[in-house]
């Protein structure tokens, strides 16, 4: 698992990182989530082939804020590359359970399971398109970060005023991401661009390992005087709204295959 979960470092630009990303979010019932995550497991995994075009993805559970259970990032190099790989997908399902040789009851079951994940993942979900080109300066990676382990995760979310994009990217560089690197408290931080479906302008998203970094990375912001770049940022922003999720799982960008965190 060590090398398994390198995935929201691909919000970085460049030919080796994807540029799009699909978010699915889903609502499941609480007491059903357990086997969510076991069938979502069971099916991206059957889902694999060499044809996907698929790069990487991430599945973050709710914690605090929002109205879903879970939130899956799947990752692309283009939004060509999304529109094809569900039907790479659908096709890979196909012929691996069929490899699989099952019996009457194997398969019955095998229908049993899927027509049960289809309607979690389906029932209320929504989605949108995001992308990340041209976004490499408010991106940020300690040289510690362990794509291995469980991250909680601060998503923020801003409509910014028309014409006042450049003061909100500034003010990102010279003030929120400026303070999230010198804090020590954070190992990782992206952003992304609204492409398609229903979103928000612009994405912002914070990575702690634990939640004794996030708690120290507030606390010591408490009170701060706002500072010119944190004015300038702030009156570039017509509406914001912050999520807190946690990083459970996600593909191996090399062989696709799907796990879950430690």
């Amino acid at each position: 698992m060590k090398n398994l979960i390198i995935i929201l470092c691909l919000f970085v630009g460049g030919s080796l990182f994807a540029q799009v990303v699909n978010i699915t979010y889903v609502t499941v019932p609480r007491e059903e989530a357990d086997q969510f995550l076991d069938l979502h497991e069971k099916f991206s995994n059957l889902s694999i082939s060499e044809e996907r075009t698929l790069q990487g993805g991430g599945l973050f559970a709710h914690a605090f804020a929002g109205d879903y259970s879970f939130a899956i990032y799947d990752f692309y190099a283009s939004a060509e590359d999304l529109v094809k790989d569900a039907d790479f997908a659908n096709k890979a399902l196909q012929a691996n359970i069929k490899a699989m040789n099952l019996d009457e009851e194997g398969q019955n079951q095998m229908t049993s399971d899927y027509r049960t994940y289809t309607r979690m993942y389906a029932d209320n979900h929504s989605d949108q398109v995001r992308m990340s080109e041209g976004l490499e300066d408010l991106t940020y990676e300690a040289q510690s970060l362990d794509w291995s382990t469980k991250k909680v995760v601060v998503v923020s979310k801003y409509e910014v005023k028309w014409g006042k994009n450049r003061d909100f990217f500034e003010g990102i560089v010279n003030g929120s991401l400026k303070n999230l690197k010198e804090s020590g408290h954070a190992v990782a931080a992206y952003a992304s661009r609204h492409l398609y479906g229903s979103g928000a302008d612009w994405h912002t998203y914070q990575f702690f390992d634990t939640w004794a970094d996030f708690a120290a990375f507030e606390e010591a912001n408490i009170g701060v005087q706002m500072d010119d770049s944190g004015k300038k940022f702030w009156s570039a922003i017509e509406g914001h709204d912050d999520e807190i999720l946690v990083l459970i799982g996600g593909h191996d960008p090399e062989t696709k295959k799907f796990g879950l965190a430690k």
